[in-house]
């Protein structure tokens, strides 16, 4: 159990810092009753993240989620991998859905840009 805290715990800060080096403002969520692990704001643009390593196990919680997350902000599900019916879902009820090493791609390549300037 402590292993799979530290996984999740470990997957939290990893995309936190995504959305940071994005200069999205990033605040860990303390709150039990949340169902997101952080929320990312810039300008007009409010996220909630929640970020499980396996999708099939939170399907349920997505959908709670969906119901609980504030008017003005998106959702945004990362995890290591997803079915077609998890995006079709995802497209339903207008949430993100993307993997662990997408979310990368996109750290990597504002680090990447960064450099180069």
């Amino acid at each position: 159990m402590n292993n799979k805290k530290q996984k999740v715990d470990q997957l939290i800060t990893n995309c936190s810092m995504v959305f940071k080096s994005y200069l999205y403002e990033v605040v860990i969520s303390k709150n039990k009753a949340n169902l997101w692990h952080f929320t990312a704001s810039k300008k007009d643009k409010k996220y909630v993240v929640y970020c499980a390593p396996d999708i099939a196990k939170v399907r349920g919680i997505i959908k709670v989620a969906l119901k609980k997350i504030p008017g003005d902000s998106k959702l945004v599900v990362i995890c290591n991998g997803f079915e077609d019916e998890d995006s079709k879902q995802a497209e339903e009820f207008n949430y993100s859905i993307l993997t662990i090493s997408t979310i990368k791609q996109y750290g990597t390549s504002m680090i990447e840009a960064r450099t180069q300037a």
